[in-house]
């Protein structure tokens, strides 16, 4: 069974002996993984456990390297690789590539698309124009032929968090009064959201391993599932194994921004914690697309690097997503810095043109991707957005554990301040008096 992956795995012996301080515990999970697929072992719960271990090596690698990465090293990690996917039988997908497609400079359908628009001078009017153009015939519900806007609310379920990101409310240095919702406490929120028409939610938490497992996060899923709720979230990268038991347990979409695409930069943001490992968070998606996830949002966080060419490695990012999950929704959102803790200055500022152009660059490049844009903007900014091509809006929401009544009325505590505070009818009374249909589900029925 297996015979490239067993052969590819066999050819490494020695030189891990020769390279890894951690030798012996390396070539043991070699050696049981070869007679794994040599003896075409049945334990599921085994190959999978085994397949997990394989992929922590791997990513273990890839971190101790910072990205540079020799021609033994890439091999070893694409032998890792597709001896982890046959372990756990997860289907015959292309290696993963992202890592090298956000740095090429080869051409791609999408970007050569938006190549007359990727820079500051493009005539506006003319660039707004055609996003709306593509938006109104690619977007449009099937029945009405109208624009569709879909609402949905963040449900967060945690503040606790591991990480030292010098940008976020939520980082674990700062003093400020965290919450963690027990799954009980958390269906409470989310009916509160049922209340108000909400039919896709979205579940936020920080990354803190002891609270926010994956048991813990498809409870979760699995009862909203029972309440005939999509349900995404937007929470720590999960090894492929994790995302395949949210999807079994009802997801259908995962959030993850990358942050800043420049490796150098984003070691400087997050010195400490498990979202320092660059590689891990990098191909995220890969492993939910590889779980099962249908769709994929990408994003990074603008402030925190040269915005124009964040925007091309993004694009970069979900063209290869694209090509190995062909049948797959893609997503985009550009949440901003407005405020960050004290003693972290914003060192790429981005105004309001300039995130207008970058949506509508993205509308360009992927004529039907959904285009997210979040409650961080306020009202104003939101409308224009919406009528150029944004195609997903939160409402009403809360970005602090137990934001909604009852359970917590009290303010505080939030990742990021609210900029439009519209409850959700009004924001879908725009909606339809812009000429939209409004939309509660993701999912095309």
């Amino acid at each position: 069974m297996a015979p490239e992956a067993i052969s590819s795995l066999e050819r490494f012996e020695h030189w891990v002996r020769e390279h890894h301080a951690h030798a012996a515990h390396r070539l043991d999970l070699l050696r049981r993984a070869q007679r794994m697929l040599e003896e075409g072992h049945d334990d599921r719960v085994a190959r999978v456990e085994l397949a997990e271990r394989l992929e922590r090596w791997r990513y273990q690698h890839l971190h101790d390297l910072e990205g540079e990465l020799g021609a033994e090293d890439r091999q070893l990690i694409d032998a890792l690789e597709q001896a982890a996917g046959e372990l756990a039988q997860r289907g015959d997908w292309p290696a993963r590539a992202t890592r090298d497609a956000v740095v090429d400079t080869a051409p791609v359908e999408p970007l050569d698309q938006a190549a007359p628009w990727l820079r500051p001078d493009a005539p506006l009017d003319e660039l707004t124009a055609e996003a709306r153009r593509i938006t109104d015939e690619y977007c449009a519900g099937p029945r009405s032929g109208r624009r569709r806007m879909l609402l949905y609310a963040p449900v967060y379920l945690s503040s606790h968090c591991v990480n030292y990101c010098v940008y976020c409310g939520f980082r674990y240095p700062n003093q400020i009064e965290r919450r963690h919702l027990e799954p009980d406490e958390a269906i409470e929120q989310a009916e509160i959201l049922i209340q108000r028409g909400f039919r896709h939610i979205l579940l936020v938490a920080g990354d803190f391993p002891a609270l926010t497992t994956g048991d813990y996060f498809a409870e979760i899923i699995a009862a909203l599932r029972q309440r005939d709720v999509e349900v995404a979230v937007e929470i720590a990268p999960q090894s492929t194994a994790g995302y395949a038991q949210l999807v079994d347990a009802g997801a259908c979409g995962v959030t993850l921004y990358q942050e800043t695409y420049d490796r150098q930069l984003y070691a400087l943001y997050h010195p400490r914690g498990s979202k320092a490992d660059y590689d891990w968070r990098l191909e995220g998606l890969d492993r939910a697309g590889e779980g099962g996830v249908r769709r994929l949002g990408l994003g990074v966080l603008l402030g925190l690097a040269e915005p124009w060419g964040e925007l091309r490695a993004m694009i970069r990012h979900a063209t290869a997503l694209a090509l190995r999950f062909p049948d797959r929704r893609i997503a985009f959102s550009l949440p901003r810095i407005h405020e960050a803790p004290a003693g972290f200055d914003t060192p790429y500022p981005v105004d309001d043109e300039t995130l207008i152009r970058m949506y509508a660059v993205l509308r360009i490049a992927f004529p039907q991707a959904e285009l997210v844009l979040s409650t961080r903007e306020s009202p104003a900014l939101r409308d224009r957005l919406g009528r150029i091509c944004i195609t997903q809006l939160s409402a009403g929401s809360s970005t602090a554990p137990g934001g909604y009544a009852p359970i917590c009325a009290r303010q505080g505590g939030e990742q990021f301040p609210i900029s439009d505070h519209r409850s959700p009818d009004e924001v879908a009374a725009w909606v339809r008096q812009e000429g939209f249909d409004v939309s509660w589900r993701a999912l095309r029925r």
